[in-house]
């Protein structure tokens, strides 16, 4: 499930260009607010599967009518619109609890009165479907280089980009239900190649979110296979560092 928040910017609004850290942190202090066990439990450790630590729960980046980057800045001059997802009940209760308990949002050192909160309802999730992004999707691959071990961001043109995001979504399933995707765990991810050759291939974003840099895509996709590994995805977030703003998605 997934909330979507809007929220009045006044005359104006202009923050960095990279503000994701800003809005993970909002998201701690709003379930710390309702739930501290929870808020430190999901901020330390999370769910694990395989050695790997999951929360469960991505978020868009901020959107207006009205918007414009300006060099290191970006300014909103109409309503914002943010949306924040989890499968986790737990999550969603704790954070639109005190969402609406404060009535604002709070975006680094910015204090904006919220208008709505709303829940859109879910799509009915196929065997085939197509999404955009509404925050770039990463994908992280450990290499070495010269012996050293790095990591790697997938680009649309890696070939093990597709079976990278199916075990990732595959974890997450089990990390939610405690278990493996029932009679299916086929997934197939393409970029839409249209879109890839009439942006050239710029569809790449490089994010700095608190001194690391992360670079992920924006285009669109299709997806083919498990609706349960589809529905994860949608609720979670595609790819991974989905807590730090990354792999959010729409119909």
């Amino acid at each position: 499930m997934r909330i979507q928040i809007l929220a009045d910017v006044g005359e104006g609004l202009t923050i960095p260009i990279n503000y994701n850290h800003w809005l993970s942190a909002t998201i701690y202090h709003f379930l710390a607010r309702s739930d501290g066990a929870y808020a430190h439990f999901l901020h330390n450790d999370g769910y694990i599967v395989e050695k790997k630590h999951f929360k469960l729960f991505t978020f868009s980046q901020l959107m207006a009518r009205q918007r414009c980057v300006q060099g290191q800045t970006i300014q909103f001059r109409s309503t914002l619109v943010w949306y924040v997802s989890s499968p986790i009940e737990r999550f969603l209760t704790h954070f639109a609890d005190t969402l609406l308990t404060e009535g604002r949002l709070f975006v680094g050192p910015h204090r904006l009165q919220i208008q709505d909160v709303r829940v859109p309802r879910a799509p009915h999730f196929t065997s085939e479907m197509r999404f955009r992004c509404l925050s770039p999707i990463v994908m992280s691959a450990s290499r070495r280089r010269e012996g050293q071990p790095y990591c790697h961001y997938c680009t649309p043109d890696d070939a093990e980009l597709p079976e990278l995001i199916r075990k990732n979504l595959h974890r997450k399933h089990e990390a939610i239900y405690g278990n493996q995707p029932p009679h299916d765990d086929r997934l197939s991810f393409h970029f839409d190649a249209g879109y890839l050759h009439r942006k050239r291939g710029r569809v790449t974003r490089l994010v700095d979110y608190k001194g690391i840099k992360i670079r992920g895509t924006l285009c669109p996709f299709r997806v083919i296979g498990s609706p349960a590994l589809i529905r994860v995805g949608y609720e979670c977030g595609f790819g991974d560092k989905n807590s730090a703003g990354f792999g959010m998605v729409e119909i």
